[in-house]
């Protein structure tokens, strides 16, 4: 209940409080239709949360109901569920919810009341039947023009969620909603357990059905609005049966658009129109590939396909298909009913009417945003179409990265640009929003330097914008790089524009905060990283992480759901003619961050041991006035500034071995690359990288005591044809991971 009550103040502040990319108007009419809303909601809540409350104290053995191969119908709006439902619902080996039982009593104890009234106003002459028809030719039908209502009708079961603010209709009264949007992307726009609770609560609307009616007959249900609920809905019965509806897209863009307008503005007034066509589009091409890419996937054998144009043409047949289709017994009673059905299909003629243009669309561009799904299914066929039979439609989802890193200016920046280069071509759209990334002009409310290094700065976007820009790309997953003011910003807002959050955890923050802070600051700063852990942690589906301290860090503070995963490499590290290698090595190369959890020094000193080999440091950070020091004092030492990946390759090409000493390091994606190019890599415990297994036969590791010239000392002293096999197993397994890295991601991006 207090989650609900947590619902409700969302659905009442969504219209007291302006939004940008709203639905809403400002204006007087705002403010007193939501505050009379507000004024009406806690009572409703009451009546049926009391009716629900007292079914636990009286008829909790409605919880035992088994609910046996349910038939569901699905569909996008608009394809024929409705008269698909009717006709069915004539079928008496089924039974289903009518309008009454949806919106008036939800609960047991509602429809034991309600029925005693109805005894009681046919005694009376039924005066409120006649009031009732009243209220639904004066308030209901000028906000179901395309959807006519009758209290006992068959109806949307979805409609028994409304105790729970589950439904989606709701978003007529409350379109600002981002929770009731979420609703039309479930399958991916809810978190687990969401999907899990709301799926709870849907067993419990039928359940209670079934005690009230009886438990010989099988539950029938019509829910459009559960195309985007389709996963969900086959993990939570397994043994459901469903029919899915169709129809064209073109057909169905303009329908629903005109059928939803009218209820939204007779009770908001004007609304921003063109904001209702972008999230309608959204919501209909998710319905779609959510339909043909699950049910063909997940219930072949237990699902059927059916176009609007076989109920068209004959739904006698049609019906006769999908019941042989999905084993139901065509009893007698209701073979002799088909007939006069289809006759009455035949001359049925719709009166609503609707035209692409009236939301200034047109053909072409519903073609070009409807490809994939025109060119999956055949809307003009005639005949039922088992799922089976459907190729299962790659639903590929838009992804947006969001990272406080600079692309490739770090570990983090450099592993989300890899991996945002390499999905590009596998998901439906890919984008890298991040601090300093092209195309992302998004102003900044306060900047500051990195704390231990003042080459790299840390900024708070404007919230506003930042949100735009990702709304903008209307993603379904957000994956949020780094715990920093991007992403925290973009972690809290995921829910709200209906993306599945992903949260990267690769550096260990509140370790480093020690290093560069006093005791006070320190402790201050990593107890703020701590919280900003949790909060991400609770919004995440998923963390994960390329080291195994990383991984058991997340799943020490909380991650719901902890992964590991492998590191990207770019292509041309993968496609370039490898450099031959010098065996002895007598050229060696450090990549990083000049600064002191890096061990620089460590390598400055190994120079001066060594005179015999030729060292090159390359990066920036704190320490390069120490590194351009040592650089100009030693004769095989050299200083090579910050490379971009263009000039990584060809230093790596020209060296023989990559030494990382680092003293922290999440994982150390520049030793990955060395050992893809073939070279010795020499690396510190402290490198996560060293915690792959599957790594380490082409891994050079020092001992957690040593110095980086006693380790050189220790390799020189090898065997080249030793050498020679470390480096050609580096290559080989550094490549192998590369490969499952974006097997991994695309599994997590699209499970």
């Amino acid at each position: 209940m207090l989650r609900v009550l947590a619902d409700a103040l969302g659905l009442i502040g969504s219209g007291l409080l302006p939004r940008r990319q709203g639905l809403l108007r400002n204006g007087p009419r705002r403010w007193a239709v939501n505050l009379g809303l507000a004024l009406i909601l806690p009572w409703v809540l009451l009546y049926y949360w009391l009716g629900l409350w007292l079914d636990e104290l009286f008829f909790r053995g409605y919880r035992r109901v088994a609910v046996q191969q349910p038939v569901f119908i699905l569909g996008v709006p608009r394809s024929g569920t409705t008269a698909l439902h009717e006709a069915l619902a004539e079928d008496h080996q089924f039974t289903t919810q009518r309008t009454w039982e949806c919106l008036l009593a939800p609960s047991i104890t509602h429809r034991h009341l309600w029925r005693g009234l109805a005894r009681a106003d046919r005694r009376l002459g039924r005066p409120l039947r006649r009031l009732a028809g009243w209220l639904n030719r004066r308030w209901l039908a000028p906000l179901t023009d395309a959807h006519p209502m009758s209290l006992h009708a068959p109806e949307e079961d979805y409609l028994s969620l409304l105790p729970q603010l589950s439904a989606f209709i709701l978003v007529v009264a409350f379109p600002d909603s981002d929770r009731l949007w979420r609703l039309g992307r479930g399958d991916i726009a809810l978190a687990d357990d969401e999907r899990r609770r709301l799926m709870g609560q849907y067993r419990r609307v039928i359940q209670r059905h079934l005690y009230f009616h009886g438990t010989e007959r099988t539950y029938l249900a019509k829910n459009a609005s559960h195309a985007t609920l389709a996963a969900s809905l086959l993990e939570a019965f397994p043994d459901a049966r469903v029919v899915a509806c169709l129809r064209d897209p073109a057909e169905v863009v303009s329908s629903q658009l005109s059928s939803l307008g009218p209820g939204l503005r007779a009770l908001q007034g004007p609304i921003h129109q063109d904001e209702l066509t972008r999230r309608m589009l959204a919501q209909l091409q998710f319905g779609y590939r959510n339909l043909l890419s699950v049910l063909p996937a997940r219930a072949g054998d237990r699902s059927v396909f059916l176009p609007l144009g076989a109920q068209r043409q004959g739904l006698a047949e049609a019906i006769r298909e999908v019941y042989a289709h999905l084993g139901l017994p065509l009893g007698t009673a209701f073979a002799e009913r088909l007939d006069a059905l289809d006759a009455r299909a035949r001359t049925h003629r719709s009166g609503h009417r609707h035209d692409l243009a009236d939301y200034g669309l047109d053909d072409e561009q519903v073609a070009a945003d409807f490809a994939d799904i025109r060119s999956a299914f055949d809307f003009a066929a005639t005949v039922v179409t088992p799922a089976g039979r459907q190729t299962p439609l790659a639903h590929r989802l838009r992804v947006v990265v969001v990272s406080d890193a600079a692309p490739q200016r770090n570990g983090v920046g450099t592993y989300y640009s890899d991996l945002v280069a390499h999905l590009d071509t596998r998901v439906a759209a890919i984008r890298l929003i991040a601090n300093g990334s092209e195309g992302a002009s998004i102003p900044h409310w306060h900047e500051t330097a990195l704390p231990g290094d003042a080459t790299q700065r840390i900024a708070l976007p404007s919230p506003g914008a930042l949100r735009r820009i990702i709304a903008d790309a209307a993603p379904e997953v957000i994956i949020v790089a780094t715990p920093g003011p991007y992403g925290v910003l973009a972690g809290l807002m995921a829910r709200r524009l209906g993306a599945r959050l992903i949260f990267g955890l690769h550096t260990d923050y509140e370790a480093l905060a020690g290093l560069y802070w006093g005791r006070l600051r320190g402790a201050l700063n990593r107890l703020a990283m701590r919280g900003i852990n949790r909060i991400l942690f609770r919004r995440a589906g998923v963390v994960v992480s390329n080291s195994a301290h990383m991984h058991q860090l997340a799943r020490e503070k909380g991650a719901h759901h902890a992964i590991r995963v492998n590191t990207p490499i770019p292509r041309d590290f993968l496609e370039a003619p490898l450099a031959p290698l010098q065996i002895p090595p007598r050229r060696v190369l450090f990549v990083g961050r000049l600064a002191a959890e890096k061990r620089v020094e460590s390598v400055i000193e190994a120079a001066e041991s060594q005179p015999g080999l030729d060292f090159r440091i390359a990066g920036d950070g704190p320490l390069r006035g120490e590194v351009e020091a040592a650089a100009a004092r030693l004769g095989n030492l050299e200083y090579v500034g910050w490379l971009d990946r263009g000039r990584l390759l060809g230093m790596l090409d020209d060296s023989d071995l990559l030494v990382l000493p680092s003293q922290v390091e999440a994982f150390g994606t520049v030793a990955l690359e060395a050992m893809v190019r073939g070279r010795l890599t020499l690396v510190s415990p402290g490198c996560g990288i060293t915690d792959w297994p599957e790594l380490a036969d082409g891994l050079l590791v020092m001992d957690g005591r040593q110095t980086v010239a006693t380790a050189l000392g220790e390799v020189l002293a090898r065997s080249p044809d030793e050498l020679e096999a470390r480096a050609r197993a580096a290559r080989a397994c550094s490549a192998r991971m590369a490969r499952q890295c974006i097997d991994e991601w695309m599994a997590l991006i699209q499970p």
